[in-house]
């Protein structure tokens, strides 16, 4: 199934919304259906993403000046950037990967196709401040009415129902 290299989507919400869970239970999901995808998560807990590698040689050819250092073996490969990288440049890079689907944990500020997750009424500026909503997933104090009934709505307990919605509207995605 190609999906084509436009195919990248947001999932936005504030802490414990519940993001990293959506994207794992869609990760399963399209496995499952054959989607490739690939996923790229915003450190948003501020400071710098730290490397837990220290004592292996990608780490010393990062202490003598590598900015860009990777290892690969057993079917599987890991890049490290020591540099500044705008989501731009980022994106760039998971192009030859030739992904189905890029899930994008994060990033609000950059407008892609998007999850919104709203776990409080206070959450709603989210809606505001996004221009492509794919879905709206809400937590039970979240007031329906508040919501565009335009916009394909859920509650965070009907998981089967939001992944099913979720996995078709990928498939359609640049077909």
């Amino acid at each position: 199934m190609a999906m084509g290299s436009g195919s990248k989507v947001q999932v936005v919400g504030y802490k414990n919304s519940g993001k990293t869970t959506l994207i794992t239970n869609l990760l399963e999901a399209a496995a499952k259906a054959g989607i490739m995808t690939g996923t790229l998560k915003h450190h948003g807990h501020g400071g710098r993403v730290e490397f837990r590698d220290d004592e292996t040689d990608t780490a010393a050819h990062r202490r003598a000046g590598a900015v860009v250092s990777g290892v690969e073996g057993g079917n599987a490969f890991q890049l490290c950037l020591n540099m500044q990288a705008s989501l731009c440049k980022l994106l760039e890079l998971y192009e030859p990967l030739g992904l189905d689907l890029l899930l994008l944990e994060g990033f609000k500020e950059h407008q892609l196709p998007r999850i919104v997750l709203l776990k409080e009424n206070a959450d709603l500026k989210l809606l505001e401040d996004s221009v492509k909503i794919l879905a709206v997933i809400a937590w039970p104090p979240v007031s329906r009415q508040m919501i565009s009934a335009d916009l394909p709505f859920f509650r965070i307990g009907e998981k089967e129902q939001y992944i099913d919605f979720l996995l078709d509207l990928f498939k359609g995605l640049n077909t």
